[in-house]
């Protein structure tokens, strides 16, 4: 059975406890063109007060926020990396499994060699139904996502790179991994990569019969959307904003 964060309650000596279970999540909000939104930061959203359905993972120590670019409100990721902001949904995998995003590496992240650690932005999506209910992870086995809700399947894609003794030589790969550590990459690293915005599409669930070919991805279902950088500190000269996004959509 699968575990939740259920709060309960109970009077000493009765039979009988009062138990609460988390509110679902609120739906998400259908374009005009039927694409799901999940993530449009407002000029008010503020990740230090998340509002309900959100929530953020991590040590703390990254500076997440909300930024304007040509004119848009866009969710900004500083270094050292490691924290997610995260929203939680529920729909089938096979209803909307195109996932649709825009982000933009900041070219000073990838200055000077730093710490060796992939530097870059990363998506994390979470998924359950499809699997046995023994494949729940304990959240502290996630890498870089302490704290996760407990979830059956998760895949994570990134757009990351080394740094470089000159920025523009800085390549960027874009790739998924799942949390058993299987790796598909999505795009081959390349230069010229940075500075600009990206559009980016991944089909959730050409990955996930990939990852996990014994699922059953009729039943599958996206349970969360996380956002982060990756967990790289910056050497100690360069600007610290690593990159940004401005919006996550789920699609067929």
């Amino acid at each position: 059975m699968r575990r939740r964060d259920v709060i309960c309650t109970g009077l000493a000596g009765a039979a009988l406890a009062a138990c609460a279970t988390p509110a679902p999540p609120e739906p998400l909000v259908q374009l005009a063109d039927s694409r799901l939104l999940v993530v449009a930061p407002a000029a008010d959203f503020d990740p230090a007060r998340l509002p309900p359905g959100w929530s953020r993972h991590g040590d703390r120590a990254a500076r997440i926020s909300v930024g304007q670019e040509a004119g848009r409100s866009v969710l900004s990721f500083d270094a050292p990396g490691g924290d997610t902001i995260l929203r939680r949904i529920d729909g089938g995998l096979v209803t909307a499994p195109i996932l649709h995003w825009h982000w933009k590496l900041e070219p000073s992240a990838f200055d000077g060699t730093g710490d060796g650690l992939p530097r870059g932005l990363r998506i994390v999506v979470g998924l359950d139904g499809g699997g046995s209910p023994a494949l729940i992870q304990p959240s502290r086995w996630m890498r870089w996502g302490a704290g996760l809700p407990d979830h059956q399947r998760r895949i994570e894609i990134a757009m990351s790179g080394s740094g470089a003794a000159r920025r523009e030589l800085a390549r960027l790969e874009l790739a998924a991994t799942a949390e058993n550590g299987a790796r598909r990459v999505l795009r081959p690293a390349a230069q010229g990569l940075t500075g600009g915005w990206i559009a980016e599409s991944a089909d959730l669930l050409a990955l996930y019969r990939d990852f996990f070919p014994r699922d059953t991805v009729a039943t599958a279902r996206i349970s969360f959307v996380a956002l982060g950088a990756m967990p790289a500190r910056l050497p100690g000269a360069a600007p610290q904003a690593i990159g940004h996004v401005v919006e996550v959509q789920l699609f067929r």
